[in-house]
Protein backbone atom coordinates (compact mmCIF):
# COMPACT_ATOMS: atom_id res chain seq x y z
CA UNK A 1 0.00 0.00 0.00
CA UNK A 2 1.70 3.59 -1.21
CA UNK A 3 2.34 6.15 1.69
CA UNK A 4 -0.61 8.23 0.07
CA UNK A 5 -3.51 5.32 0.52
CA UNK A 6 -2.00 4.82 3.74
CA UNK A 7 -2.29 8.63 5.12
CA UNK A 8 -6.38 8.57 3.76
CA UNK A 9 -7.19 5.18 5.62
CA UNK A 10 -5.98 6.76 8.26
CA UNK A 11 -7.25 10.15 7.90
CA UNK A 12 -10.84 8.61 7.24
CA UNK A 13 -10.67 6.86 10.14
CA UNK A 14 -9.93 9.78 12.34
CA UNK A 15 -12.63 12.20 10.63
CA UNK A 16 -15.48 9.48 10.75
CA UNK A 17 -15.07 9.98 14.39
CA UNK A 18 -16.12 13.77 14.73
CA UNK A 19 -18.86 13.76 11.31
CA UNK A 20 -21.21 13.28 13.91
CA UNK A 21 -20.48 16.95 16.02
CA UNK A 22 -19.20 18.80 13.08
CA UNK A 23 -19.75 19.22 9.45
CA UNK A 24 -16.70 20.07 8.25
CA UNK A 25 -13.17 18.52 8.99
CA UNK A 26 -9.74 18.33 8.17
CA UNK A 27 -8.90 14.42 6.52
CA UNK A 28 -6.02 15.74 4.38
CA UNK A 29 -3.68 18.63 4.83
CA UNK A 30 -0.44 19.03 3.63
CA UNK A 31 1.83 22.55 3.44
CA UNK A 32 -0.58 25.53 2.49
CA UNK A 33 -4.02 23.54 1.58
CA UNK A 34 -6.75 21.05 3.32
CA UNK A 35 -8.90 18.35 2.30
CA UNK A 36 -11.91 18.33 4.17
CA UNK A 37 -14.95 16.48 4.38
CA UNK A 38 -16.88 19.67 2.96
CA UNK A 39 -14.58 18.99 0.01
CA UNK A 40 -15.54 15.41 -0.36
CA UNK A 41 -19.22 16.32 -0.26
CA UNK A 42 -18.96 19.15 -3.13
CA UNK A 43 -16.56 16.97 -5.29
CA UNK A 44 -19.06 14.15 -5.58
CA UNK A 45 -22.10 17.12 -6.02
CA UNK A 46 -19.68 18.52 -8.60
CA UNK A 47 -19.99 15.36 -10.35
CA UNK A 48 -23.26 14.67 -10.26
CA UNK A 49 -22.73 11.77 -8.06
CA UNK A 50 -26.05 12.69 -5.38
CA UNK A 51 -28.50 10.42 -3.67
CA UNK A 52 -29.32 6.89 -3.84
CA UNK A 53 -26.71 7.08 -6.92
CA UNK A 54 -23.99 8.17 -4.60
CA UNK A 55 -24.99 5.62 -1.52
CA UNK A 56 -24.01 2.97 -4.06
CA UNK A 57 -20.69 4.25 -5.36
CA UNK A 58 -19.08 4.95 -2.00
CA UNK A 59 -20.01 1.49 -0.86
CA UNK A 60 -17.74 -0.37 -3.03
CA UNK A 61 -14.66 -1.27 -1.25
CA UNK A 62 -11.59 1.32 -1.42
CA UNK A 63 -14.12 4.13 -3.06
CA UNK A 64 -14.13 6.80 -0.57
CA UNK A 65 -10.59 6.82 -0.25
CA UNK A 66 -10.60 7.23 -3.95
CA UNK A 67 -12.32 10.71 -3.39
CA UNK A 68 -10.03 12.14 -0.68
CA UNK A 69 -7.16 11.18 -3.05
CA UNK A 70 -7.94 12.10 -6.01
CA UNK A 71 -9.13 16.25 -4.26
CA UNK A 72 -5.73 15.77 -2.32
CA UNK A 73 -3.88 15.06 -5.78
CA UNK A 74 -5.36 17.87 -7.81
CA UNK A 75 -4.74 19.97 -4.50
CA UNK A 76 -0.97 19.21 -4.68
CA UNK A 77 -0.27 19.49 -8.56
CA UNK A 78 -2.06 22.85 -8.19
CA UNK A 79 0.40 24.02 -5.35
CA UNK A 80 3.21 23.27 -7.25
CA UNK A 81 1.74 24.80 -10.31
CA UNK A 82 1.32 28.11 -8.22
CA UNK A 83 4.77 28.35 -7.60
CA UNK A 84 5.92 27.66 -11.34
CA UNK A 85 7.04 30.39 -13.15
CA UNK A 86 6.77 28.60 -16.21
CA UNK A 87 2.91 28.41 -16.59
CA UNK A 88 1.02 32.03 -17.10
CA UNK A 89 -0.98 32.56 -14.28
CA UNK A 90 -2.33 35.34 -15.79
CA UNK A 91 -4.19 32.96 -18.24
CA UNK A 92 -5.32 30.22 -15.14
CA UNK A 93 -6.75 33.27 -13.56
CA UNK A 94 -8.63 34.82 -16.37
CA UNK A 95 -9.54 31.44 -16.72
CA UNK A 96 -10.87 30.72 -13.27
CA UNK A 97 -12.42 34.13 -12.98
CA UNK A 98 -14.12 33.01 -16.70
CA UNK A 99 -15.51 29.42 -14.83
CA UNK A 100 -16.70 31.56 -11.73
CA UNK A 101 -18.52 33.77 -13.98
CA UNK A 102 -20.26 31.09 -16.04
CA UNK A 103 -21.11 29.08 -13.13
CA UNK A 104 -22.91 32.28 -11.33
CA UNK A 105 -24.37 32.76 -14.50
CA UNK A 106 -26.09 29.28 -14.32
CA UNK A 107 -27.09 29.66 -11.09
CA UNK A 108 -28.91 32.94 -11.55
CA UNK A 109 -30.20 31.84 -14.68
CA UNK A 110 -31.33 29.14 -13.41
CA UNK A 111 -33.34 31.33 -10.08
CA UNK A 112 -34.52 33.58 -12.86
CA UNK A 113 -36.24 30.79 -14.83
CA UNK A 114 -37.90 29.38 -11.44
CA UNK A 115 -38.97 32.53 -10.41
CA UNK A 116 -40.83 33.30 -14.27
CA UNK A 117 -42.29 29.37 -14.25
CA UNK A 118 -43.34 29.49 -10.81
CA UNK A 119 -47.57 30.30 -11.11
CA UNK A 120 -47.66 28.40 -14.17
CA UNK A 121 -50.48 25.92 -14.80
CA UNK A 122 -48.68 23.11 -16.43
CA UNK A 123 -51.92 20.95 -16.06
CA UNK A 124 -53.95 23.47 -17.68
CA UNK A 125 -51.08 23.92 -20.73
CA UNK A 126 -50.62 19.89 -21.07
CA UNK A 127 -54.81 19.79 -21.71
CA UNK A 128 -54.49 22.45 -23.71
CA UNK A 129 -51.58 21.50 -25.68
CA UNK A 130 -52.73 17.70 -25.62
CA UNK A 131 -56.56 18.90 -26.91
CA UNK A 132 -54.88 20.62 -30.42
CA UNK A 133 -52.73 17.92 -30.77
CA UNK A 134 -55.15 14.65 -29.91
CA UNK A 135 -54.18 13.10 -33.46
CA UNK A 136 -50.08 12.69 -32.09
CA UNK A 137 -51.31 11.01 -29.31
CA UNK A 138 -53.06 7.59 -30.89
CA UNK A 139 -51.32 4.50 -31.39
CA UNK A 140 -51.40 2.71 -34.74
CA UNK A 141 -52.61 -0.85 -35.19
CA UNK A 142 -49.31 -3.52 -35.09
CA UNK A 143 -49.66 -7.00 -35.61
CA UNK A 144 -46.93 -9.68 -34.60
CA UNK A 145 -46.26 -12.02 -36.77
CA UNK A 146 -43.56 -14.84 -37.68
CA UNK A 147 -42.40 -16.25 -41.19
CA UNK A 148 -40.87 -18.40 -42.79
CA UNK A 149 -38.59 -17.07 -45.59
CA UNK A 150 -37.35 -19.23 -49.08
CA UNK A 151 -35.15 -17.22 -50.79
CA UNK A 152 -34.58 -16.63 -54.26
CA UNK A 153 -30.91 -16.90 -53.51
CA UNK A 154 -29.09 -19.92 -55.46
CA UNK A 155 -32.91 -21.13 -56.48
CA UNK A 156 -35.12 -20.83 -59.34
CA UNK A 157 -38.14 -19.21 -58.94
CA UNK A 158 -39.84 -22.27 -59.61
CA UNK A 159 -37.72 -24.36 -56.96
CA UNK A 160 -38.29 -21.85 -54.42
CA UNK A 161 -41.98 -21.95 -54.74
CA UNK A 162 -41.83 -25.89 -54.94
CA UNK A 163 -39.98 -25.79 -51.21
CA UNK A 164 -42.53 -22.93 -49.98
CA UNK A 165 -45.21 -25.25 -51.08
CA UNK A 166 -43.75 -28.13 -49.04
CA UNK A 167 -43.08 -26.56 -46.08
CA UNK A 168 -46.58 -24.62 -46.41
CA UNK A 169 -48.18 -28.74 -46.74
CA UNK A 170 -46.32 -29.51 -43.71
CA UNK A 171 -47.96 -26.76 -41.64
CA UNK A 172 -51.21 -27.67 -42.46
CA UNK A 173 -50.76 -30.94 -41.50
CA UNK A 174 -50.06 -29.42 -37.57
CA UNK A 175 -46.16 -29.57 -37.76
CA UNK A 176 -44.63 -26.94 -35.59
CA UNK A 177 -44.25 -23.54 -36.76
CA UNK A 178 -41.09 -22.41 -35.07
CA UNK A 179 -39.58 -26.09 -35.74
CA UNK A 180 -40.07 -25.50 -39.36
CA UNK A 181 -38.92 -21.95 -39.39
CA UNK A 182 -35.68 -22.85 -37.62
CA UNK A 183 -35.01 -25.85 -40.03
CA UNK A 184 -36.00 -23.96 -43.43
CA UNK A 185 -36.19 -20.17 -42.98
CA UNK A 186 -33.79 -18.50 -45.20
CA UNK A 187 -34.13 -15.35 -43.15
CA UNK A 188 -31.05 -15.54 -40.68
CA UNK A 189 -31.88 -12.64 -38.37
CA UNK A 190 -34.81 -14.37 -36.58
CA UNK A 191 -34.61 -18.45 -37.76
CA UNK A 192 -33.46 -19.12 -34.41
CA UNK A 193 -35.91 -16.93 -33.29
CA UNK A 194 -38.71 -19.18 -34.90
CA UNK A 195 -39.03 -16.92 -37.15
CA UNK A 196 -40.52 -14.28 -35.19
CA UNK A 197 -40.94 -10.74 -36.21
CA UNK A 198 -42.16 -9.01 -33.05
CA UNK A 199 -44.51 -6.06 -33.51
CA UNK A 200 -44.99 -3.70 -36.29
CA UNK A 201 -47.08 -1.41 -37.65
CA UNK A 202 -48.22 -0.65 -41.11
CA UNK A 203 -45.41 0.89 -44.02
CA UNK A 204 -42.49 -0.81 -42.17
CA UNK A 205 -42.50 -4.32 -44.35
CA UNK A 206 -42.84 -4.83 -48.03
CA UNK A 207 -46.23 -4.36 -49.28
CA UNK A 208 -47.51 -8.02 -49.98
CA UNK A 209 -45.94 -8.70 -46.98
CA UNK A 210 -47.62 -6.30 -44.94
CA UNK A 211 -51.37 -6.81 -46.69
CA UNK A 212 -51.50 -10.77 -46.30
CA UNK A 213 -49.93 -10.29 -42.14
CA UNK A 214 -52.99 -7.38 -41.41
CA UNK A 215 -55.77 -8.96 -43.65
CA UNK A 216 -55.08 -11.98 -41.60
CA UNK A 217 -57.82 -11.83 -38.02
CA UNK A 218 -57.40 -15.18 -35.81
CA UNK A 219 -54.39 -15.26 -33.94
CA UNK A 220 -52.57 -18.68 -34.98
CA UNK A 221 -53.77 -17.83 -38.78
CA UNK A 222 -51.00 -18.92 -41.71
CA UNK A 223 -50.92 -17.05 -44.75
CA UNK A 224 -48.65 -18.19 -47.65
CA UNK A 225 -46.60 -18.42 -49.81
CA UNK A 226 -46.74 -14.62 -49.96
CA UNK A 227 -44.22 -13.55 -53.03
CA UNK A 228 -41.87 -10.51 -52.44
CA UNK A 229 -38.81 -9.83 -54.05
CA UNK A 230 -37.42 -11.46 -51.51
CA UNK A 231 -38.77 -14.96 -52.18
CA UNK A 232 -41.67 -16.66 -50.81
CA UNK A 233 -43.13 -16.17 -47.22
CA UNK A 234 -45.44 -18.40 -44.73
CA UNK A 235 -46.69 -16.15 -42.50
CA UNK A 236 -48.39 -16.84 -38.71
CA UNK A 237 -50.11 -14.13 -37.05
CA UNK A 238 -49.47 -14.07 -33.10
CA UNK A 239 -50.95 -11.05 -32.15
CA UNK A 240 -53.15 -7.93 -33.44
CA UNK A 241 -53.25 -5.16 -31.12
CA UNK A 242 -55.83 -2.71 -32.39
CA UNK A 243 -54.84 1.48 -32.68
CA UNK A 244 -56.53 3.47 -29.68
CA UNK A 245 -56.67 7.19 -28.57
CA UNK A 246 -53.68 7.52 -25.76
CA UNK A 247 -56.21 9.38 -22.72
CA UNK A 248 -55.06 12.94 -21.67
CA UNK A 249 -53.79 11.40 -17.91
CA UNK A 250 -52.01 8.50 -19.55
CA UNK A 251 -49.77 11.27 -21.86
CA UNK A 252 -50.01 14.15 -19.37
CA UNK A 253 -46.53 13.39 -17.41
CA UNK A 254 -44.79 13.50 -20.71
CA UNK A 255 -46.07 16.60 -22.17
CA UNK A 256 -45.87 18.46 -19.23
CA UNK A 257 -41.80 17.62 -18.82
CA UNK A 258 -41.76 18.19 -22.60
CA UNK A 259 -43.23 21.41 -21.88
CA UNK A 260 -41.09 22.45 -18.99
CA UNK A 261 -37.95 21.89 -20.74
CA UNK A 262 -39.23 23.96 -23.53
CA UNK A 263 -40.43 27.24 -21.27
CA UNK A 264 -37.35 26.95 -19.14
CA UNK A 265 -35.25 27.21 -22.36
CA UNK A 266 -37.37 29.82 -23.88
CA UNK A 267 -37.10 32.07 -20.74
CA UNK A 268 -33.59 31.31 -20.49
CA UNK A 269 -32.99 32.05 -24.12
CA UNK A 270 -35.07 35.42 -23.49
CA UNK A 271 -33.14 36.30 -20.83
CA UNK A 272 -30.12 36.19 -22.42
CA UNK A 273 -31.23 38.17 -25.77
CA UNK A 274 -32.55 40.77 -23.37
CA UNK A 275 -28.94 41.36 -21.76
CA UNK A 276 -27.25 41.59 -25.26
CA UNK A 277 -29.32 43.90 -26.39
CA UNK A 278 -29.24 46.48 -23.26
CA UNK A 279 -32.72 45.62 -22.19
CA UNK A 280 -31.33 43.61 -18.98
CA UNK A 281 -30.86 45.20 -15.75
CA UNK A 282 -27.24 45.49 -16.28
CA UNK A 283 -26.36 48.08 -19.07
CA UNK A 284 -23.40 47.80 -20.98
CA UNK A 285 -21.57 51.10 -21.80
CA UNK A 286 -19.70 50.90 -24.63
CA UNK A 287 -16.22 52.58 -26.50
CA UNK A 288 -18.17 52.75 -29.44
CA UNK A 289 -15.11 53.89 -31.82
CA UNK A 290 -13.26 50.66 -30.17
CA UNK A 291 -15.90 48.24 -31.17
CA UNK A 292 -16.12 49.07 -34.76
CA UNK A 293 -12.20 49.38 -35.04
CA UNK A 294 -12.62 45.45 -33.58
CA UNK A 295 -14.97 44.67 -36.13
CA UNK A 296 -13.71 46.38 -39.72
CA UNK A 297 -10.06 44.99 -38.11
CA UNK A 298 -11.67 41.12 -38.65
CA UNK A 299 -13.95 42.07 -41.64
CA UNK A 300 -11.19 43.10 -43.40
CA UNK A 301 -8.96 40.43 -42.74
CA UNK A 302 -11.43 37.51 -43.57
CA UNK A 303 -12.87 39.67 -47.31
CA UNK A 304 -8.77 39.99 -47.97
CA UNK A 305 -7.94 36.64 -46.81
CA UNK A 306 -4.34 35.86 -45.83
CA UNK A 307 -1.45 37.37 -47.38
CA UNK A 308 0.77 35.18 -49.47
CA UNK A 309 4.40 34.38 -48.80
Amino acid sequence: MNVLKKCVLVAVALAASVLAVADNQVVLQAKGFAVTTEDFDRYLTEKGITGARRDSALAKQGAVQSVFENIFVIRAFAAKGEKNASIDQANIDWQVANFRSRLLMRAQLKLDIQAALRDTNWDALAKEYYTANKADYKTDERVSAAHILISLVARTPDEAQARANEVLLRLQAGEDFQALAKQYSDDESNAEKGGDLGLFPRNTMVKPFEDAAFAMTEEGEISGPIETQYGYHMIRLNERVLGRQRSFEEVKPDIIATQKVSAAEEVRQGQIDAMKNGKGDVLPEVNRPLLDEYVQRYTTATRTGPKRQ
